[in-house]
């Protein structure tokens, strides 16, 4: 694929505070800036995301190239973009009205839901006290808008029934009086045979051309009929809101004088074009985060670190990613509203537990902070816009670690009587003081930060301790030295552009495809299933080959990477094991049982094994990527300069609970930070978009990448 002739790619990420913004130039250069969310506000006809802060930054990013918004756009080769559309669809209930079509007699499946629905994504603490828990959320289809149809498919893939046309025929009409606005089609054993399911679309697309369909052998052509369905029913009731939204963007781009074309992040780590996001939804939902574990993979790559925690901390959440022996982990069938469905994406954790995290005092009358976060509007008391909660970022401000008058490089003045005003009444209900009560904020706070990433560490079988930690996200720096000290890791690193580090990461991002198949099957492979795997990987390789083609990528100019998930016969769990695709043999199925057997042990602990039961293949996938652009990241110069004495901005009085008191301590300007440079805590370090703080026994030097790395005496 290639983009206009213009000199600038542009990455821009919506999150629930801030916009952001990140500009790479034909040198390779990188600049920033972001604005204010504000996600209900519609302007030029754009559906829900591009809003008034998207156009706002847009034209922040023009100004700062010395150009107009329509000069700037002209002169735009690739516009990469993380949308929350159908994250939000999903969280808001705001999705299409869905309709089902499958085999009958299993209309059952969804509602059912393999009884694990009931708790899948629900942490231990939700589980033990369901009766405590909220009413459930509506589910995403109406049981009384699926139907079943006489069909059948056998397990060979052989017409055992045809297609009962007369009943298709008085399902849709019942549906589409009933007001549908999309229809799912998911029938039994169609991954192996996807006839009927496509039989049926063209007929729907005769019937009701302007309905919106998905079929559950082109999204999730893998074994697992509650997943597909979930998985086409999910699809089908995302997809019209982001196809209507991603119409309006390129058509005000367009307006705007963009001629080049339009990426997506997805969720599973690369880019994809507005086409295959339509047909797919799923690649988008949830891919938020995902571009700063992969801009954690692009330094991770320089520095050499193949172990690496990749932590965020927004305004409203705080992410948690692993890179583990130098690859970001997927999850093949992740969980949506307790909905497993089979897209791959990034394996992330979140809390609730950002800048803008509200506290508050629970009925037995302890201090909670978060999951509510107090968003952009009206934001933390601070930021003077009618909020009226106590945040994080209020118990930042009032314990010094904030400086009023220069967030976000002096655009916007913080207001600290009133963080001082909401703490206090807050702390009237503690009977503690409003310091009392932001170092109360903070410190839970970073407990919920250290906790999640032990769960996400510990849970998987690793060592935090063996991990460096990369910090990002704009309240990052200020948390990370506190967590990042909790957890004992190998070293710190707050990077250069930490505040908009989710839309840099877009930048290194590939242009990637996915493909995957169910291939059941003993291991070590026997000749025929040896044989099969073949025929599976070549299918495999021509859907990706297709999809590239439409896109305009050569196949020449595309990488292949392959794996094979594993499992111990009779179990459920599942193992996703890397397998070379060059020169593939018969012998390879040898090493897939070790890989697997090794794995399995990390996982679970040594002695959990049990391969007398057997072990067995269950699927495969591959994965193609073309890449892009990319950040030329060269290293800066040392200065030269006989003195590496950081430069000393200010002194302000700041609280660090290892001082246990307020301290005078330095403000160094991060801005003119040089290789080399050292500052030792207690200090704050200052740049345009974040705060860095160094406690008391941290030393923090800047690399030959401008990051600051922090380490422990």
């Amino acid at each position: 694929m290639s983009g206009s002739s213009g000199s600038f790619t542009v990455a821009i990420d919506i999150g629930g505070t801030l916009t952001d913004c990140v500009v790479l130039d034909e040198a390779g250069g990188v600049t920033a800036t972001k604005s204010f969310s504000t996600p209900d506000d519609l302007t030029r006809g754009v559906p829900d995301d591009l809003t008034r802060g998207v156009l706002d930054v847009l034209l922040l990013a023009a100004q700062q190239h010395g150009r107009s918004l329509r000069e700037f756009l002209q002169d735009t080769r690739f516009f990469i973009h993380g949308t929350t559309i159908t994250t939000n669809a999903l969280l808001e209930g705001k999705g299409a009205r869905v309709g089902l079509l499958t085999t009958r007699g299993h209309e059952d499946v969804i509602p059912i839901g393999r009884v694990n629905q009931k708790v899948a994504g629900l942490s231990e603490r939700q589980v033990t006290r369901g009766a405590f828990l909220d009413k459930p959320d509506p589910p995403i289809i109406d049981p009384l808008l699926i139907r079943g149809v006489s069909e059948r498919i056998d397990c060979d893939g052989e017409v055992v029934v045809p297609v009962n046309w007369e009943e298709v025929e008085e399902s849709l009409d019942e549906l589409l009086r009933a007001e549908i606005e999309a229809l799912a089609v998911c029938f039994l054993w169609s991954f192996i045979n996807p006839d009927h399911e496509r039989a049926v679309r063209d007929f729907l697309r005769r019937r009701a051309p302007g309905l919106y369909v998905t079929l559950s052998s082109e999204l999730a052509p893998v074994l697992g009929e509650y997943e597909r369905a979930v998985t086409a029913v999910l699809s089908a009731y995302l997809g019209p809101s982001i196809s209507k939204y991603l119409g309006g963007l390129e058509g005000a781009l367009q307006k705007d004088g963009f001629t080049g074309p339009v990426l997506l992040l997805q969720a599973g780590g690369g880019l994809t074009t507005p086409r295959d996001a339509c047909e797919r939804p799923l690649v988008t939902l949830d891919s938020g985060p995902v571009g700063g574990i992969l801009g954690a993979k692009f330094f991770a790559d320089y520095y050499g670190e193949r172990n690496v925690l990749c932590t965020d901390v927004g305004g409203t959440s705080f992410d948690v990613g692993v890179i583990r022996d130098g690859e970001v982990l997927l999850q093949r069938a992740p969980v949506a509203r307790q909905y497993t469905y089979l897209s791959p994406k990034v394996a992330i954790r979140t809390v609730g537990a950002g800048g803008g995290s509200i506290a508050w005092v629970d009925l037995l009358g302890i201090l909670r902070v978060g999951p509510q976060s107090a968003g952009a509007v009206p934001g933390p008391a601070c930021y003077d816009r009618g909020g009226e909660n106590a945040t994080v970022t209020d118990a930042s401000l009032l314990l010094g670690h904030l400086n009023p008058d220069y967030f976000l490089g002096g655009r916007k003045k913080l207001n600290l009587e009133k963080a001082r005003q909401v703490l206090r009444a807050l702390g009237e209900k503690l009977n503690m003081d409003e310091v009392q009560v932001a170092r109360g904020i903070l410190t839970i706070l970073d407990a919920q930060m250290s906790d999640l990433i032990r769960r996400s560490t510990i849970e998987q079988g690793v060592d935090p301790r063996e991990f460096v930690l990369f910090a990002y996200g704009g309240a990052g720096p200020l948390h990370a030295a506190s967590y990042g000290r909790a957890l004992g890791v190998k070293g710190i690193y707050v990077l250069r552009h930490a505040a908009v580090f989710s839309a840099f990461g877009m930048l290194t991002a590939s242009h990637v495809h996915f493909a995957e198949t169910s291939v059941p099957g003993p291991l070590p492979w026997t000749e025929r299933e040896f044989s099969r795997v073949k025929e599976a990987l070549g299918n495999l390789e021509a859907d990706l080959r297709r999809r590239f083609d439409q896109e305009g990528v050569a196949w020449s100019q595309v990488k292949l990477k392959g794996s094979v998930t594993v499992r111990y016969r009779m179990q459920v769990h599942e193992v996703e094991v890397p397998m070379e695709l060059k020169n593939l043999t018969f012998s390879r199925g040898e090493d897939l049982v070790s890989d697997f057997e090794r794995r399995y042990r990390v996982l679970y602990g040594e002695g959990t094994g049990y391969r007398e039961a057997g072990i067995e293949m269950v699927g495969l996938r591959l994965i193609g990527s073309h890449e892009t652009v990319r950040p030329n990241l060269i290293p800066a110069e040392e200065s030269g300069k006989e003195s590496k004495e950081a430069p000393l901005k200010a002194r302000r009085p700041m609280y660090f609970e290892a001082a246990g008191e307020f301290v005078d301590a330095p403000v160094f300007d991060g801005e003119k930070f040089e290789v080399g440079h050292q500052v030792s805590g207690p200090c704050a370090v200052e740049r345009v978009s974040d705060t860095v703080l160094i406690p008391p026994g941290a030393i923090g030097e800047v690399d030959r990448f401008l990051n600051l790395k922090i380490s422990f005496a």
